[in-house]
């Protein structure tokens, strides 16, 4: 009886945190707390884990997965792993730079896809903002895939970043692309090289 009521006032604390972000309170659970407390259903079907993300508590989360490293590689209730429900976050940059904080590997891979081709799914501000935080902590832009990618996007200052990131161009992989827009991108490709040869 005392373990259930021990229990229930530890998920109620867990499930304030969760929503709140009210780092005060982390020091009180912490210790309390087991990976399958973060992953087991609290609020109807979320899981805190999955409340800290729908709330964007990014330095929660950073806390968390200080404590349980090993949560980066896990997956969600859904079997959606980690690291896409953040991406698909409106908070995607700072829950990622806490991911990537606490150990997450910049060139992760999920359902066969690297972070950085999923950062490339959203508008491109955004897709080159999640990009540059990867590139940061290392993560390899070194495929041609990428800037044919955004040459596809139509979107320039894309193009640009990718190339200026040292994102590759093949000539093999342009068929049916925009012709000036692959020309632009070459021109940003060999700009590049010259500044690379002065620096």
């Amino acid at each position: 009886m005392l373990k259930k009521l021990k229990q229930r006032r530890l998920r109620s604390k867990l499930l304030e945190l969760a929503k709140s972000g009210d780092l005060q309170l982390w020091p009180k659970v912490r210790d309390e707390l087991t990976v399958a407390d973060l992953t087991a259903p609290l609020d109807g079907h979320a899981s805190a884990l999955e409340l800290c993300i729908e709330q964007g508590q990014a330095k929660l989360l950073g806390e968390i997965l200080h404590q349980f490293p090993e949560l980066n590689e896990s997956q969600l209730s859904s079997g959606q792993p980690i690291v896409a429900a953040v991406l698909a976050s409106e908070q995607a940059l700072l829950l990622l730079s806490a991911m990537l904080s606490q150990g997450l590997g910049p060139d992760t891979e999920v359902a066969g896809k690297t972070l950085v081709e999923l950062a490339l799914q959203h508008p491109p501000e955004q897709a080159m903002l999640l990009i540059n935080r990867l590139a940061q902590h290392g993560a390899s832009l070194d495929t041609p895939k990428l800037l044919i990618h955004a040459i596809r996007s139509g979107h320039q200052p894309l193009v640009k970043f990718l190339a200026d990131s040292g994102a590759p161009l093949v000539v093999e992989g342009v068929d049916g692309l925009d012709p000036e827009l692959v020309a632009f991108a070459q021109r940003a490709i060999d700009d590049k090289k010259i500044r690379d040869m002065w620096a």
